[in-house]
């Protein structure tokens, strides 16, 4: 049997691999990232998912469509501002009360109990 490269080739159309229903989803999960950015919980899942659903949404493509760049710089910076605004916090609650014992001191001073037993006795963790 001849080799016959007409025969082999497939007319085929070309089938695009990327998902646009994923890129608007991470412009989405960004955006909620972004306005979102002083509460932990939701900034960080949000911002993790909107990255990683923006990666996944160029389906091996070179190139992220126009949404896909896009909620992956929201998604970015929404957890590149969580991640800032929670280590500015921790560093001026160090610098206010003078480190973690201060911190707990006054923690113990608001529930009004003595020591770290009292403390534990009131968490229920005793």
């Amino acid at each position: 049997m001849d080799f016959q490269p007409d025969m082999m080739q497939q007319n085929t159309p070309y089938k695009n691999k990327r998902s646009d229903s994923m890129a608007t989803a991470s412009f989405v999960l960004g955006l909620v990232a972004l306005l979102t950015c002083s509460c932990i919980y939701s900034a960080m899942v949000c911002g993790a998912l909107g990255m990683i659903l923006a990666l996944l949404s160029r389906g091996g493509e070179m190139k992220l469509n126009i949404y896909g760049k896009t909620g992956l710089l929201l998604s970015s910076a929404g957890l590149f501002l969580s991640i800032a605004f929670y280590v500015v916090m921790l560093v001026f609650l160090l610098n206010t009360y003078g480190g973690i014992d201060g911190l707990m001191q006054e923690y113990m001073n608001i529930l009004g109990v003595e020591s770290m037993e009292e403390l534990y006795q009131t968490m229920g963790m005793y």
